[in-house]
Order: structure tokens, then sequence, then C-alpha cells
């Protein structure tokens, strides 16, 4: 297609005729405007019904776009992809529609935005340009192509060509007059640009009429998070009661209407007031009470880290000695910053670490932080920044100053080679001696950094032992928790040893909440000598510091023995006093998240066995197929995460069922058309199930991966229809496991089908079915592993102890691939021999039950 006239186009979508559709069509487009997403896609969806039932292609290709928009910014990338390309059917299919030219450019914008939210900038930015030759100049999807354009300069830094794109954008949208909300959005993302670079009255200006707007259609979210935007104004702008009064009317409507991280984020920039006006006491309460308690809560990434970054101001203000646990907090907030690629935020960080170490005296460690954030900033154009990270420079090492101007001036590289706050300790440390504190200072940087991002408490617990130990230059370091139910300690990664409370010098401290620094315990009563016992070792001094929780209860205890050289010092009592600090609130986060999990976990089984109770002969199906499922992953090395998608999704799979009649998934023998397309219809269900269970970040493919269990790699599978690597990649693991378990498992009408017939039904079917290469990976799954499994639900009567006996006979190293083998080799020995006939027993074991 070729750029059309201005003359052949009309105003914004004007082409959509006035109807029951049109108006659903803005309505939705409006709770979009409100991030009230789940009811923009509800009311989108209907308003595409609207259009389908009275034939208006346009209006149905604009609701496709938008909701493949919601979609895709919702993690449902296959819905979102599938509703992009039917939108695209629409407008390749009719080219010669009224319209059609202002759809494409809105298809091709809404195309780039995906592509930008994931970093993809080049291809985004040749999509948003693409789709200004095929839209109105003048007209509304101009107008928001321009917001996009204007977004991405001011990412790359060029404020002025950000500014002339938004300023344009407003002028059409201001002229339009028809969307409101849309004139809404393009102030609040000047007011914002114009706030960074420091024009404070066009700034306010700009949020101001954003504010009215929001009033006026009364968004109270967007009115809210104004209001913030106004207060980090007027506290940038030191109009310091502006900003006061503006934080009580905030907090107010926040509490009113239930805005929770909203409150808290009011709370955060009133105890930054505090903290400026000198009150630190008030500003650090303030935090606690009403801001970590939100963001922790609702794992609101950027605002703990916000609030760490402050916390580590307060911290060194109450107490100037405290320097470690100062720096440590400012090494959280980076990497919960980095967790949320918040690059900006990042560089801010290694710029206030230089200040706090400016502040300290150590103006190498200093002069590291501002090279860092510097490098930050001219790497990912945040070009506003560097001025102020400068002047630090100049007042910490005029001469690196002096060096970086003249560089600049003769326009060569400032940078030849990153040299990190990280490099600098290092360097440091092996000259370093426990006065100068360097040692220490690289090890609770490095905590710092792992604690903020580690939720598994085993893990946890590892890192900070082991880094404690290389700080403190100990013989050990244990980490007992404190159980208060029973009042015991124990170790829990370990050896999971218990013992009372009352023993010991750990004991004593859980019960004075004393820090105690022994030089002989051999001379100390209270030491228990007993623990020497169980850990094979002769403990000769020891420090014991509390570790407390942010309430003030007693969480548990380090204990670190046998300092290498001589006994522990004050500065060995201040650092792990430093770590105890962070280790605490670490700990108590990765408890609350274990309790969670296990809360989750015991819900998701319930989900499942409930499914699968409702036929007897098919119970345990869910649970096999999730065991099938991660050999295969494990075997693919998937991470962590994919591995706990695949979990969920394998246990969720046929949730959907729960809508099949009875007698229909009770049916023996063959199923007729209809009732197969009864049955089939249980994936959309598991799929319309799932995405209403709020599922963590990180989980979030866990619908996709379940409702694509039915996917065939050819395209004949269902519900979608998708085809090759448009399944997700656990939706293929998934289908190899599911039929699997299906064909090897006992039903009323037969039983289990011959393990060799069954391997070679698979292996037929990859390319058109199954996916290849999962495929092959299941056929190298540990045959004693798929035992274990096949065996997992054995009819009461069977000698458990029998088949424990068989399994431990077969090889480790024996895979699926490799019996397969076996059973085609006419000359096996009689180990082989051995090995068929064990497989062959326990494979066929639970086919008939004793009671029958």
């Amino acid at each position: 297609m070729s750029p059309i006239t201005q003359l052949e186009i009309p105003q914004a979508t004007g082409f959509l005729p006035a109807g029951a559709g049109a108006r659903m069509f803005e309505k939705g487009l409006l709770l979009r405007f409100k991030k009230e997403i789940p009811q923009a896609i509800e009311v989108l969806e209907k308003a595409f019904k609207l259009f389908q039932k009275n034939k208006n292609l346009l209006g149905m290709a604009y609701c496709q776009i938008e909701l493949a928009w919601l979609y895709g910014s919702n993690q449902e990338r296959a819905r979102s992809e599938k509703q992009f390309r039917e939108a695209e059917d629409i407008i390749q299919n009719n080219p010669g529609l009224y319209g059609i030219h202002e759809a494409l450019a809105h298809w091709l914008h809404y195309k780039g935005l995906l592509l930008y939210h994931k970093s993809e900038f080049g291809s985004a930015l040749k999509l948003f340009k693409e789709a200004l030759t095929f839209c109105n100049p003048q007209g509304m999807e101009a107008a928001k192509i321009y917001d996009s354009l204007g977004v991405h300069y001011e990412r790359t830094g060029d404020f002025h060509r950000a500014v002339r794109y938004l300023k344009a954008s407003l002028v059409i949208k201001t002229h339009l007059g028809e969307l409101l909300h849309e004139e809404a959005v393009t102030c609040q993302i000047l007011g914002r640009l114009y706030l960074l670079y420091e024009d404070y009255e066009l700034a306010y200006q700009h949020l101001k009429r954003s504010l009215d707007i929001s009033s006026r259609l009364k968004d109270e979210k967007r009115k809210v998070a104004l209001n913030n935007e106004l207060i980090r104004l007027f506290l940038r702008f030191g109009k310091e009661e502006a900003a006061y009064d503006l934080i009580r009317k905030t907090r107010k409507e926040c509490q009113i209407r239930h805005l929770k991280i909203q409150h808290g984020m009011t709370c955060f920039y009133e105890a930054y007031l505090l903290f400026r006006r000198g009150d630190i006491e008030a500003s650090q309460k303030l935090l606690d009470k009403e801001v970590f308690a939100v963001f922790n809560k609702c794992q609101y990434r950027k605002g703990l880290a916000m609030a760490k970054r402050l916390n580590a101001w307060l911290t060194y203000s109450l107490c100037p000695e405290n320097t470690g646990a100062a720096i440590a907090l400012v090494g959280e907030a980076i990497e919960l910053f980095r967790w949320e690629n918040m690059i900006d935020e990042v560089a801010k960080s290694h710029y206030e670490m230089g200040k706090l170490y400016h502040d300290m005296k150590n103006d190498k460690l200093a002069l590291a932080s501002f090279l860092d954030a510097l490098k930050m900033a001219e790497e990912n154009g945040l070009f506003y920044l560097m001025p102020y990270i400068e002047d630090e420079i100049f007042r910490t090492h005029e001469t690196q100053w002096r060096e970086i101007v003249n560089k600049r001036a003769r326009h060569e590289r400032i940078f030849e080679k990153r040299h990190s706050l990280l490099d600098t300790l290092s360097e440091l440390a092996p000259e370093a001696n426990d006065s100068q504190g360097i040692p220490f200072l690289v090890s609770l940087l490095k905590v710092g950094q792992a604690m903020a991002a580690e939720r598994d408490l085993d893990k946890l617990l590892r890192l900070i032992q082991q880094e404690t130990e290389r700080a403190l230059n100990a013989g050990c370091c244990m980490v007992y928790l404190y159980d208060a139910d029973d009042n015991t300690l124990w170790a829990p990664f370990s050896d999971g040893s218990r013992f009372s409370a009352q023993q010991g010098l750990a004991g004593y401290v859980v019960k004075t909440g004393e820090i105690l620094n022994i030089e002989n315990t051999h001379e100390d009563p209270r030491f228990n000598r007993e623990i020497d016992g169980k850990h094979e070792m002769e403990t000769e001094n020891m420090l014991c510091i509390p570790m407390f929780s942010r309430k003030g209860s007693i969480l548990g205890v380090f204990q670190v023995v046998n300092k290498r050289t001589g006994v522990f010092t004050v500065n060995d009592e201040e650092l792990l006093a430093a770590i105890a600090s962070s280790g605490g609130i670490a700990v108590e986060n990765a408890q609350l998240y274990q309790e969670q999990k296990m809360t989750f976990d015991s819900f998701i089984e319930t989900l499942s066995s409930t499914i699968d109770a409702r036929d007897p002969i098919t119970a345990g199906h869910s649970e096999r197929v999730m065991h099938y499922a991660l050999l295969i992953g494990e075997k693919i090395q998937l991470s962590d995460q994919e591995m706990e998608n695949l979990k969920y999704a394998a246990l969720l799979h046929d949730i959907g069922k729960i809508g099949v009649k009875e007698e229909i998934l009770m049916k023996q023998g063959r199923l007729t058309e209809n009732e197969y397309k009864h049955i089939q219809a249980h994936v959309r269900c598991t799929y319309d199930i799932l995405k209403n269970i709020r599922f963590e970040r990180h989980l979030r493919d866990v619908p996709e991966i379940a409702a694509s269990h039915h996917e065939k790699m050819d395209g004949s599978g269902y519900f979608r229809g998708l085809k090759g690597e448009n399944i997700p990649f656990g939706g293929r693991i998934l289908a190899v496991a599911d039929v699997f378990d299906a064909i090897t498992s006992r039903r009323q009408y037969r039983v289990r089908m011959p393990f060799d017939r069954a391997m070679t039904l698979l292996m037929e079917d990859a390319g058109q079915h199954f996916d290849p290469d999962v495929m092959e990976m299941f056929l190298q799954v540990g045959l004693k592993n798929l035992l274990q499994v096949l065996c997992m639900d054995l009819y009461q009567g069977v000698d458990r102890a029998d088949v424990g006996a068989i399994l431990a006979q077969i090889p480790e190293d024996l895979t699926i691939r490799n019996y397969l083998e076996l059973l085609n080799n006419k000359r096996c020995n009689a180990e082989q021999e051995q090995i068929i006939e064990q497989f062959t027993y326990l494979y066929h074991l639970n086919e008939v039950s004793p009671a029958d």
C-alpha cells in the first residue's frame, strides 16, 4: 500500500457509524485509560460482537487491535497474536474499505508498542514511522503515534525532539477536542518530561491540566498518581508547604478509595520531606509503618527500592558509624531497580551511593560510584543526570573531573574500560586493614545485592553464611532461626538441627537480645559443648548477634566462630550487626514468601486432585503429568522459573474438565462427535478459569501453557489451532507428558498399552503432533525416574518394599532410549534380560487390583 492523501481519511475514528458498537468501543477505551484492564477487555469484547453482528469490518478490526494490545500488555501472548493476525486479515482483504488506511496505521502503531515493551526499540521505531505514512497527519492516530515517538526520544536523551513530537500531539488532540482522556495522557507525559529537565513552570502547567481532565472524568487512580507527580515537583522546586498540603489531601483520598500502592508512594514523599526537614526519627517511623509495610505486601519493587534508598540516608543520619548498613541498603535498591529494568534509577542509586561514600570521607569509593553513575547516564541517554554527577566528581576528584571535561571537548571516549565500585573495592581489599573496613564493604555489598533478589530461604541463608565467613575471616558462620512456638533454634539449610533456646550462647542472645563477643568459649559456662559434637569442630572464640524482624521481635541468631587471625574485633561486631540488620528483613521476606508459596501449592494441589477425583480411574493423572513434564524440563535444563511455570500448568491443565458432563467424562468406549467436541471445550474452559487466578508475575505463563497442551505442531490441535513455535514451549512439553500418561494408564475399558508400542506411537507423531526436540529429550529421561512415576499410585496390598528393591537395581544412567534399544536387541546378556523383566513387572504391576 502507498500513503494516501489527507482528504481520503476521516478525522479520528469518525468512520465508525454511530450506534451501540461505537459507544461500547469508546467506553472500552475510557476504561483502558483508567487502567481498569479486565473491565476494558470485557467491554471491548462486547463491542466486537456488536460490530460482528452488524458486519462492521473496521469496527471489528479496531476492537481486535485494542484487545491485542491489552492481552499483550497482560502477558497473554498467544491471544494477543491471534487478535493481531485476525485484524491484519481484515485490513489486507479489504483494501478499498473507507478508513482502512487509518486502521492499518493503528495496527502498525500497536505492533510497534508491543515491540517497544520488549526492548526491541529499533524495530518499534521503524513501525511508528511507517504507521505515520498511512494516517491523517492531523488525526487522532497521528497524535497517538507522536506520543510514542516523544517517549522514545526522551528515552534516548533527545529532549528537544521528544518535546516537539509531544507538542504536536497536544495541538492535534486539543483541536479535535473529542477524547479528553487522550489530551490528559499527553499532558502527563509532557509534564513528567519538563519535570525531568527542571522546567518547573511548564511541568506544573501540563501536570495540572492532566489532573483537571482526570478529575472531570472521575479517574481516581490517575488523579492520585498525578497528585504524587505534583508532590514530587513541589519537593524538587523547594515548595515544601505546598507539597505538605497536597500530601495530606492525597493520603486522605487514598485511604477513602483504598488505593494502597498510591498511598504508599504519598507516604514515601512525606517521609522524604521529613528527612529534608531534619526530623529523622519521624521519617524512619513513617517509612517502616506506612511505606515498607505496603510495598512489601504488594511486592511493589520500584517503591521498595526508592524506600530502601531513602532508608540508607536515614540509617546513616541516625548512626553515622553504621556505614555498612547504609551502603547495603543502597545495594539492595540497585538490585531491585535492575529487576524492574529501571536503568535511570540504577544510575541515580550509584550517584546516591557516591554521595554517601563522600560523606563518609571515602573519596576513592565515592569516585568509583560516581563514575559508575556517569557511564550509565551516557550509555542510556540520561543527559539530565550528567551535570549533577559531574558536579559531585568535581567535589570529589578535581583531576578526574578535568580529564572528563577535556575528553568531552575533544569528542573522545570518556570510558575506555568499565571500572565499577566493586572493582575498586576488590582492588583495595587485599591491602586494606580492619580499620579501613574495605573487605567488609566488599562482602556487605555482595550480601546486600544478593539478599535483594533471593527469595529461597535455604539459598539466602547459605549465601549470607558464606559471605559472612569471608568478610569476618571466620572458620564458620551459622544462622539459627528462632521458633517461638516451641522456643527452639534451628539451622534450616545445613543439618536442620534443632535445640532448646534455653541452651548455649545462642539461647542467651535470644533471651536477652545482647551482642556477645567471647574471646575464649572454654571459659564461658553458657557455652553448649554439644553443638561442637554435632558439627565436628572445636569452638575457640565466637561472635553472636541477634537478628530482628521489622517489628522488633527475635527472628534468629548469627553465630560466627573461630576468627582465623586473633579474636573478633569491634569492627567485626559492626559489620555483623549491619549484615544482621539487612539479613533480618531478607529472611522475614523469604519466610513470608515460603509461607505464601506453601499455601498456594496446597491450593493448586487441591484444585488438581478435585478434578482428578471425579473419575477414580484417572485419579493422579495431573500429578503424573507434572512429574513427566518436569523430567523432560530437567533434561532440557529449563530455568527454575520455567520449571515452576511448567509444574503449576501441569497440575492445572485439566481444570476445565469441571465443566464436562459427568456421563461423558465417565463414558466407556468411543465418544460421538458431539461428545468429543464437548470434551475438547475443557481446554478453553481451563484458560478462562486460570486467567482469572492472580498468579505472581513470574508465573503469568501458567494459563497459556496449561491451555496449549492439546495444540499440535502441524496446527491441527485445539483450542486455538496454534502451529509450531507459536505453541508455548511448556505446552509442547505438556503435550508429550499428557499423551504418554493417557496411553500408559489403566482405564475402565483397557489395560496399559505395552510400553514399546506406546513409545512407537509417540515417536511416529514427532513433527506432526509433538515437538521433535521435546520428544528427543523425553527419550533421554532416566528409565528409573520414569518407573518411579509409573509406580506412584500402587494398589493397597502391593508390597512397596519389594517395588523399592526392584527399582534400586535399575541402573541410574539407563535412559528410555537405551531401554528401547535393549528391547530390539535379540542378543541381550543376562543382566540386560533381568532389566527388561524387572521393568515389565513394574510397568504392568498396577493393571489389576488385588481386590479385583
